[in-house]
């Protein structure tokens, strides 16, 4: 009898199950479609311009990231401590992409110490403050820290070319995710957190994080070699999707399908960003302790 009901009870979910999982569809397709339209301006302006414009650019996308992140995950959060938390994850970024890791350490300090005395002061009740206090620096570092390493790239030699490997690799491996995953996926990646992503469409988006790379590198970057560039490629893939997963993550737990209104049917910021922020931390140490990049 138990597993009669059981059954029954799966028969029932059945239609919810699809409903979900053809909702998570379109809003991948939605990111790759919009993510293929940002392509071009981005990719010229990084192309073609100085340094600092790239920064202008994270510490926007930055602000933007930010402001959609304490919306999600801190709705009923005062205006103070959503103010605080974009300022500090700006002032974070700017001092990676201006001083560099060393002039980090002092700055964390003070992070924490802002925040303690900032949830001290407001909080009306003491019982949540602490895992208040832990979203907000959760947000500052998971934003305002990852995507600073796209700049940290930037300041590396070649880093144009660096940024701009980041940029294709990780958008081809999203684009080669959906339409392998779509055409072929049957065994499901991890269902609790993303209904329609699948083994097959990993294993697309690898595939097409590697050809790209290549033929990237293969015009651009002909030093890089096969075995260095074959390594990149597969962790830019993976950590990408590691990236989605998060963010899928707090969005589920929001209970919301977009991280904001952005780009309107399209998402929010942060559906633009997600598979940047292990992969571009991921590309700078590879550089760093890899190649032996410096600055």
């Amino acid at each position: 009898m138990p597993n009669a009901e059981w059954e029954i009870k799966f028969r029932n979910l059945q239609p919810e199950i699809r409903i979900e999982r053809d909702r998570m569809g379109k809003i991948e397709k939605r990111k790759v479609w919009a993510g293929l339209g940002l392509i071009p301006p981005i990719i010229f302006l990084i192309a073609v311009g100085p340094s600092a414009v790239l920064h202008l650019m994270v510490l926007l996308a930055t602000f933007l990231g930010l402001r959609e992140y304490y919306k999600l995950v801190l709705p009923h959060s005062n205006r103070i401590e959503r103010a605080v938390g974009i300022g500090l994850g700006l002032i974070l970024s700017l001092i990676l992409s201006v001083g560099g890791m060393k002039e980090i350490s002092p700055f964390l300090v003070v992070i924490l110490l802002v925040l303690a005395v900032l949830f001290m002061a407001v909080s009306q009740d003491l019982s949540s403050a602490i895992s208040r206090m832990g979203i907000a620096l959760f947000g500052i570092l998971f934003i305002g820290f990852l995507l600073a390493y796209v700049s940290l790239i930037r300041n590396t030699a070649n880093g144009r070319l660096w940024v701009l490997f980041l940029i294709i690799t990780v958008w081809a491996g999203d684009i080669f995710a959906l339409f392998i995953g779509s055409f072929f996926g049957r065994h499901k990646l991890y269902p609790k957190i993303s209904p329609n992503k699948t083994f097959e469409g990993l294993a697309g988006a690898i595939i097409g994080s590697i050809l790209v790379a290549f033929a990237f590198s293969w015009f651009f970057i002909p030093t890089l070699k096969i075995g260095s560039c074959t390594l990149f490629a597969i962790g830019l893939a993976i950590s990408g999707q590691l990236g989605d997963f998060t963010e899928s993550m707090l969005k589920r737990s929001a209970q919301v399908k977009d991280s904001g209104t952005l780009i309107p049917g399209h998402g929010g910021m942060l559906d633009r960003l997600d598979s940047f922020l292990f992969s571009a931390p991921f590309l700078h140490y590879s550089l760093l302790y890899f190649l032996k990049e410096t600055l």
